[in-house]
């Protein structure tokens, strides 16, 4: 059941007060972040996310196509205004108002765009969204965030953050025991902003990100994110800069931390294909989702740094406004719907019988029932291209 957007968004932003003079007090920060931490120097996007599916998925489905979008959330604010998809196969082309095919946000401020296929007779099909969206920078303020102490409980909305969910495997063993380890089951006898630093600090020092961020196709086309998850990504010592956050992101749970991963646009070159960006939140008593970039914070020897201390890239992101958080997972729901590779979006798995994410190997998928050979017009199962517009 679908809702309009711009109806939604009106009475969320009673509740968060997004704007930039700063957001309403509410007590509880849900949305808009609060005391410390502050929302400064907003910039107006539109973006363009072009998502090319080569191929009907074996078996054939009618379920919808997905994208989880952040509708309100603590960094930015979706406007229902030329909220635009276009599907296009062949000759057909369809326009559709994004803001009625939209999905009521849940408490937290995300939504999903649910968008019935119609029947393809002539592969590829191509889904184009054009949003226009605006973003904030962060700043906090560290002093004032190190007097907060632990609350005697999270908010009911956040805490299921606190638990395992996909690519984040909070309760995996060898996550438990690094926390364990780090922390002495001492957690809590430091604040909880000092304690979330050292957690980050911890995997930035000890995983080794390579090069190695995204999944493309030979020809260079983008086909997602190269992640693994935290628990794969833990064991292997190794990893991508997604890898990297979801790690911080389970260790962070595994604390008793609510977090999650932001997957966005990043601050790249405007009217080109971009990469996906990936970075994080940790929520903060009195304070809110606190923005943090452990790649970013890696790359700044991250390894001496005070965590009693102010940190750029954690909370303090300058910059954070030419970013375009999309949404707070790698795929809808459990993940069974992504089609060939960690983008976002989902409809079906492309091979159901197939190894996710699908590795290609001279022009051929394996699968336990034969290969399956893409023809050279299409040498992936799907691609996405983003735009800064």
């Amino acid at each position: 059941m679908t809702t309009t957007l711009a109806i939604v968004l009106a009475a969320l932003s009673q509740v968060s007060g997004p704007g930039a003079d700063g957001p309403a007090k509410t007590g509880v920060p849900l949305i808009a972040p609060e005391g410390p931490l502050q929302r400064t120097d907003m910039v107006q996007h539109r973006f363009k996310l072009t998502f090319t599916v080569n191929y009907a998925p074996i078996p054939a489905t009618k379920e919808n196509w997905t994208l989880p979008l952040i509708a309100n959330g603590p960094w930015s604010t979706l406007s229902p205004e030329n909220f635009t998809i276009v599907l296009s196969a062949g000759r057909d082309r369809r326009t559709i108002n994004g803001a009625d095919d939209f999905t009521k946000p849940n408490a937290l401020g995300e939504g999903a765009l649910q968008v019935s296929l119609p029947e393809v007779g002539s592969w590829p099909l191509r889904i184009e969204v054009q949003a226009n969206v605006s973003s904030w920078s962060s700043r906090l303020d560290n002093a004032a965030a190190m007097q907060i102490g632990w609350p005697e409980r999270w908010p009911a909305e956040v805490s299921p953050l606190l638990k395992p969910s996909l690519l984040i495997e909070s309760s995996s063993e060898i996550i438990t025991k690094t926390v364990e380890a780090l922390t002495q089951g001492q957690v809590r006898s430091v604040p909880p902003i000092q304690a979330a630093k050292l957690i980050v600090q911890d995997a930035c020092t000890k995983f080794k990100v390579g090069e190695t961020r995204m999944s493309f196709g030979q020809q260079g086309q983008l086909r997602g994110i190269a992640v693994v998850g935290a628990e794969a990504a833990a064991k292997a010592g190794s990893g991508s800069p997604a890898d990297l956050v979801c790690i911080c992101v389970a260790m962070l749970r595994a604390a008793g931390l609510p977090a999650r991963p932001v997957i966005g646009i990043g601050s790249g070159t405007l009217g080109r294909g971009d990469e996906f960006s990936i970075w994080a939140e940790v929520y903060l008593p009195q304070c809110g989702w606190t923005p943090f970039d452990p790649d970013r914070l890696r790359q700044q020897s991250i390894r001496t740094m005070d965590a009693t201390q102010s940190w750029e890239y954690f909370g303090v992101m300058p910059q954070l406004q030419r970013r375009i958080p999309l949404a707070w997972s790698f795929a809808p729901g459990d993940g069974n719907s992504a089609f060939d590779s960690w983008a976002v979006w989902g409809w079906t798995r492309f091979l159901k019988d197939a190894e996710f994410p699908i590795t290609i190997t001279g022009g051929a998928i394996e699968t336990p029932s034969g290969a399956f050979t893409l023809i050279p017009q299409r040498p992936v199962p799907s691609s996405v291209r983003l735009e800064r517009q």
